[in-house]
């Protein structure tokens, strides 16, 4: 029996209302939606008024069968859902998996060995996926069984995600999707999102009830406050996590701690006896880390400003480092052509060597080191200390940098481009141009909410702004005199800094 769906007994008068598809489906989203909201009344009220049904009673007995467990009951439903005869055993073998996993969840292994050799095994859909099933038969506790399983239990998600799942093979006119309304406000408030080149407040903040548009009095686009302390050219800046400190790497051999909320200096860093090309702030703040062209790292307390440990391996200039997630490791890299991973002991963990590296990073989640030398990115897996795979690009790379979702990486190149890689696919994204570079190290970053904005700086002085996703230039901002050698986001504020030759720094922030 074919379900024809969405229709009710003709309405009130006995006469049936008409309605266009468009109109029927918007009634039916609405009676979701009021469902979902609890508001039971007034979906049976909508439903009432509109001789128009939800869905048929076989689809909602199905899709209560999933939400509850009574498996029985949903395999009977199949039948008449309309589904494709390619598509059922596939159905088939995902309402038995968690059937399976269900019955090992409660410790009936005697039932869940049934299910998977009468049950699963018959259906001949995936040999790999069924012996990886059969692996869990000796997990020895429902906590081993999640880990290995990826799966949350009956009283979890599994079975909604389930049922999300089967929706993908059952047509969406007979079984709407869970939420779908939701689903849809949030397509087009991300349109709306990706359509607004100043993007930069919360989804909160973000009104139904007219068209989204950010304004660009928003957005950090005006020099607050200039430090002038240092004497040479300033070649790094990074803030802190906490969003409360800003620290720069200067050529005149020192680093310097500032309060990014008022500008004020709260450290010199002296020590080093050449160049500092490079820092670091540990993940809790209380830590910074520096490498010099004098080829040492130094350790700081940032809060007395005293230097805690030297570490003295590199043969050449230290051009880039950055911690692990646990705070006690960190790399190191130099163009002597070695990659140390250091404790804050000082003693070396694991050591690569071959690449003359100009630049390093880490991924928020740890597992990934990023290191780059001439026109390649090498990558590396810090779990095991294992040389992975390497992406080759057009021209010489000055600078990496990793965005937080720990897949996509930024790159400067020497031929006026910045690029942003998608490190699973190893695949180019998008390039952004404009920006000036040829003779120096340039670098870029991410910034923004949810790090929707490239940056970077340039020779000619200034400050480049892209829409990351759209590619689009934004804002080209002068202020400084000499080439613009580094750019930093806040994590916590709205706002950035930018490093010079000119020997200074600018924190920028909104007009408004």
């Amino acid at each position: 029996m074919k379900l024809t769906n969405g229709t009710s007994p003709p309405h009130g008068n006995g006469v049936k209302k008409s309605y266009s598809q468009r109109q029927q489906e918007t009634i039916r989203l609405i009676i979701q939606s009021l469902e979902d909201l609890g508001l039971e009344q007034s979906a049976d009220a909508l439903e009432k008024e509109s001789g128009l049904a939800l869905e048929a009673p076989a689809v909602s007995e199905f899709r209560g069968g999933v939400l509850v467990g009574d498996w029985e009951k949903v395999e009977a439903s199949l039948d008449i859902l309309d589904i494709n005869a390619s598509d059922l055993q596939v159905l088939k073998f995902l309402i038995r998996e968690q059937k399976y996993l269900e019955l090992l969840e409660t410790q009936d292994i005697k039932a869940a060995l049934h299910v998977l050799r009468h049950e699963l095994a018959p259906l001949k859909i995936n040999a790999e996926q069924l012996h990886e099933l059969s692996s869990y038969m000796m997990c020895p506790d429902f906590a081993t069984l999640k880990r290995k399983a990826n799966w949350d239990g009956a009283a979890g998600s599994s079975r909604s995600k389930l049922l999300d799942r089967l929706q993908e093979y059952i047509h969406s006119a007979v079984m709407i999707p869970q939420h779908r309304l939701d689903t849809l406000i949030d397509q087009a408030i991300q349109s709306q999102k990706m359509n607004c080149l100043y993007h930069n407040v919360l989804d909160d903040n973000v009104s139904l009830f007219t068209d989204h548009s950010c304004e660009r009095n928003r957005f950090p686009c005006l020099t607050t406050h200039i430090f002038e302390e240092h004497a040479d050219e300033v070649w790094f800046l990074s803030f802190s996590h906490d969003g409360r400190y800003l620290a720069s790497a200067s050529k005149d051999m020192t680093a310097a701690i500032w309060n990014a909320d008022d500008g004020q200096l709260v450290h010199v860093l002296a020590g080093h006896t050449n160049a500092i090309s490079f820092l670091a702030w540990s993940p809790d703040d209380s830590m910074l880390l520096t490498g010099s062209n004098d080829t040492t790292l130094k350790l700081w307390d940032p809060r007395t400003g005293e230097c805690t440990r030297t570490f003295s391996k590199h043969a050449d200039i230290v051009t880039a480092c950055a911690w692990l997630p646990d705070g006690v490791r960190f790399v190191s890299g130099s163009v002597d052509k070695h990659i140390y991973v250091w404790n804050t002991d000082g003693d070396v963990v694991h050591k690569w060597s071959g690449v003359r590296v100009t630049d390093l990073a880490i991924s928020r989640d740890g597992k990934i080191l990023l290191a780059i030398f001439e026109k390649k990115i090498r990558m590396y897996d810090l779990e095991d200390y294992t040389e992975g795979s390497t992406i080759p690009e057009s021209d010489s790379i000055t600078s990496v940098n990793i965005a937080d979702d720990c897949r996509h990486a930024l790159v400067n190149l020497s031929t006026q481009e910045v690029h942003l890689w998608d490190l699973q696919e190893k695949s180019l994204v998008r390039k952004y141009t404009g920006q000036k570079q040829g003779r120096f190290v340039i670098r870029s970053c991410f910034g923004g909410l949810n790090q929707a904005f490239i940056l970077s700086g340039s020779e000619d002085c200034c400050v480049y702004v892209w829409h990351r996703e759209r590619g689009a230039l934004i804002e080209t901002l002068p202020g400084h005199s000499d080439c613009v050698n580094c750019v930093a986001w806040n994590p916590k504020r709205n706002m950035f800094a930018s490093a010079s030759d000119d020997h200074t720094i600018r924190l920028w922030g909104p007009p408004s």
